[in-house]
């Protein structure tokens, strides 16, 4: 089983593990620089936390971000197509009331005395002073005769039996004509109504004044943003649009209904709104600046950014503020927790200690009596005669022995005070060999008393190793001692060392009754103890010791067979870095 074990190969994820562990813990004063222990614990907090608080916030609020911009732009446009509409029908009223008015006046005069003189100019003045629209008024025969006229032209004798308007309203009773140039070469549109007669027909008509009806259909309920203007169904102009009007064509108008309602586009910084007149064959089209239109929209986006990020600052300051604290609440207690680490190896040095104080006591004892036994020999000798040589040499003799029995006891009690003082860490290279020696010369007696051999296999010119010596001592030197308790009386130890790869790994063998396998887990583990005599802190914090150095321990036994005790150690110490 001994050779076993030195074939064994250190489990390297356990070795890397035990380095992870020590670069992560270190050791108090050992570090060459205290770094924050908490470090990585403070960023993972803080990573947790954030993405905690900011995933949701951004899934969440990202859902009612875009469903609130979808609902405001939809009510926006919905806004926008009420307006275009109440617009049209207002375009749409306008036109049916003037074609009414002219039915009214022409039914109530009739044509005889509507063409007496200054009829008609009563009549169209009464109709300018309800709404200045109409540029003249003139009566017209079914021949197409001009019968009479009130306006700035001189119409009187034209015949209108060619012109398209006179055609149509062959077939019906009213008619809006698009905008034509006519006799009087100039753009205009005209409002006509038939009225029928026994013997035929005769026709009243009033021209519409152009730029009244520009700025009629350009104010879109008093939207400085917005640029209405009228088409006909093959995309011609019939008022007047503003600067930047968009372009419109046949194609766009051809699916255009009145019923249909209003039809929304974007086009670039425009939004277009196009809707089909009743009254008469005609589209409005409106364009809009869709920053102006927007202005919501963007209010809310801009809210909604100014809301995200200072819930986002609340959130980033809630979460450092709160990790500070509480990683500064763990620091001290992870300082507090190091003291105490600290007295509890002292306090486990001091308890496998006591062990050697009955045989430091004993062996002061015996020291003391071969002391007190050449002093009364010296008396002896006072009372011969001292100038003789030979009482002389003896006296010098008994002076050395009494100078030899005290440096034993110098170094003895050195030893003793060496094992029990706290000592202060320092790393330094150590000959593991030289080590062990002073373990087991410290150790002697109790070997001695109890009957237990020692054998010493050590590899020569074994490797230095840079750790702290103080460390190693309480390490080894707790394993030793186990074993003493382990075999009790009459019995051997076997303590071998040998380089391997980066380090350096001793074993301690002894003939005790071994470790039950269902011990060899928990051995290691604080206050388990395997005796009923026994601490359970031995073990449990030499293994802590060899964590924070980035060693390891571990046990092969078999139960009646004794117990070898491994332990693997780096060759250099280096203290945690961040």
């Amino acid at each position: 089983m001994f050779s076993d074990i030195w074939n064994m190969k250190p489990n390297e994820e356990t070795m890397e593990a035990s380095r992870e562990e020590q670069r992560a813990a270190g050791l108090d004063r050992i570090q060459e620089k205290d770094f924050p222990y908490f470090r990585r614990l403070w960023k993972s907090i803080v990573i947790a936390l954030l993405a905690a608080s900011f995933i949701p916030m951004l899934l969440i609020g990202g859902g009612l971000y875009y469903y609130s911009v979808a609902i405001i732009r939809e009510k926006t446009l919905e806004g926008l197509q009420q307006e275009v509409n109440a617009h049209r029908e207002t375009v749409d009223a306008f036109l049916a009331e003037k074609k009414m008015d002219l039915k009214l006046l022409a039914a109530n005069l009739g044509l005889e005395r509507i063409i007496s003189p200054g009829v008609l100019e009563k009549a169209f003045h009464s109709l300018q002073s309800q709404l200045p629209c109409f540029t003249d008024l003139g009566i017209i025969d079914d021949k197409g005769n001009h019968l009479a006229y009130v306006g700035p032209y001189d119409l009187l004798g034209r015949n209108y039996s060619d012109a398209e308007w006179f055609r149509s309203l062959q077939q019906r009773e009213a008619y809006i004509s698009d905008v034509f140039t006519g006799f009087r070469k100039e753009p205009h549109f005209i409002i006509a109504v038939k009225m029928a007669e026994e013997n035929g027909f005769w026709i009243i008509r009033a021209t519409v004044d152009a730029a009244y009806f520009d700025r009629f259909v350009a104010n879109v309920r008093g939207r400085p943003a917005a640029n209405a203007f009228l088409v006909n169904m093959e995309a011609l102009l019939q008022t007047k649009p503003g600067a930047g009007a968009p372009s419109i064509s046949p194609a766009e108008l051809k699916t255009l209904r009145a019923e249909s309602g209003i039809r929304l586009e974007e086009r670039g910084k425009q939004i277009l709104a196009m809707a089909r007149l009743r009254e008469v064959p005609w589209a409005i089209v409106a364009g809009f600046d869709s920053r102006e239109i927007y202005r919501p929209l963007r209010n809310a986006k801009y809210l909604a950014l100014y809301a995200f990020v200072l819930g986002g600052m609340l959130i980033v300051g809630t979460v450092l503020l709160t990790t500070n604290y509480l990683i500064t609440r763990l620091e001290r207690k992870r300082q507090s927790i190091r003291v105490l680490d600290q007295q509890l190896q002292h306090s486990s040095k001091i308890a496998s200690s006591v062990h050697l104080a009955s045989g430091i006591v004993q062996e002061m004892n015996d020291t003391l009596s071969n002391i007190d036994l050449v002093s009364s020999w010296l008396q002896d000798l006072s009372r011969r005669n001292l100038t003789k040589e030979e009482n002389l040499q003896e006296m010098r003799e008994s002076l050395a022995q009494i100078k030899q029995e005290v440096s034993r006891a110098r170094k003895t009690t050195g030893k003793f005070v060496q094992a029990t003082r706290r000592n202060v860490p320092v790393i330094r290279d150590v000959n593991l060999n030289d080590l062990l020696d002073e373990i087991i010369e410290l150790l002697e007696r109790e070997l001695r008393f109890n009957k237990i051999t020692v054998t010493r296999d050590y590899q020569d010119s074994l490797p230095l190793i840079r750790s702290d010596p103080s460390l190693l001592r309480q390490v080894f030197q707790n394993i030793v001692l186990n074993a003493v308790k382990a075999i009790r009386r009459e019995g051997q130890i076997t303590i071998s060392s040998r380089g391997e790869g980066q380090g350096v790994t001793v074993l301690v063998a002894d003939t005790g009754p071994g470790v039950p396998a269902e011990m060899k887990e928990k051995i290691f583990d604080p206050l388990y103890a395997a005796r009923p005599d026994g601490t359970g802190l031995g073990l449990s914090i030499g293994a802590g010791i060899l964590r924070k150095i980035g060693g390891r321990i571990s046990v092969q036994s078999e139960p009646g067979q004794g117990a070898v005790f491994k332990v693997d150690l780096p060759a250099k110490f280096e203290p945690s870095k961040p």
